[in-house]
């Protein structure tokens, strides 16, 4: 575990969490698991994965440096789904028990987590509707009008390959749209980043 990345290990309610490391291509916990607590990403990248009855997987979500994931693990006895490291990651765990303790106990940190859960059920339903947008440039456009800057431009962690997962399309595909994209000029791509061409959003 790098020293810098376990020194940015931010509290919850009070609670430090614990630092762990989780090398690339191993869990952190499995589907059935016993829910111990909660994480903080550090450093890495790490996915949420659920195993479909019949073998296949699912990713739920790709979680960035800085976001808490595993909440609904406080209401539950065991996780309902798999935590895959990417990358090497650094996480922070949160004791369910004790973490529970302290937000019964300050309304302030209970307001405060209930207001980011709140945020993150927002992206959800934001990525459900992109996802139903049955046209690969017209699902891309509007992701990039709900994501850019006020200049035009997105300012995204992560790579295209994670913008294909969020957008539900294979990065092949993604990469085909962006160059129609760009021929159609509606998008640029300086530096490797993306750009609407209006500058501005829609």
């Amino acid at each position: 575990m790098q020293p810098k990345a376990t020194e940015n290990l931010p509290p919850l309610a009070g609670v430090t969490p614990v630092p762990r490391s989780v090398p690339a291509g191993t869990t952190l916990f499995r589907q059935g698991d016993s829910a111990i607590g909660i994480f903080v990403l550090v450093a890495g990248c790490l996915r949420l994965v659920r195993v479909t009855p019949d073998g296949g997987t699912v990713t739920l979500h790709l979680a960035r440096p800085g976001e808490t994931f595993a909440e609904p693990s406080l209401f539950s006895k065991h996780y309902h789904c798999d935590a895959l490291a990417d990358t090497d990651c650094v996480v922070g765990m949160y004791p369910k028990a004790k973490l529970i303790s302290q937000l019964r106990a300050d309304p302030e940190a209970l307001w405060n987590f209930t207001h980011e859960l709140a945020r993150r059920l927002q992206g959800l339903r934001q990525r459900y509707e992109l996802k139903q947008i049955r046209s690969a440039p017209e699902r891309v456009l509007q992701f990039l009008r709900l994501r850019c800057d006020e200049n035009g431009r997105l300012r995204a962690a992560g790579t295209l390959k994670d913008v294909a997962i969020e957008l539900g399309l294979t990065h092949e595909a993604l990469y085909r749209t962006l160059t129609t994209l760009e021929q159609r000029g509606l998008i640029s791509r300086p530096e490797g980043g993306l750009c609407l061409v209006s500058g501005r959003k829609r």
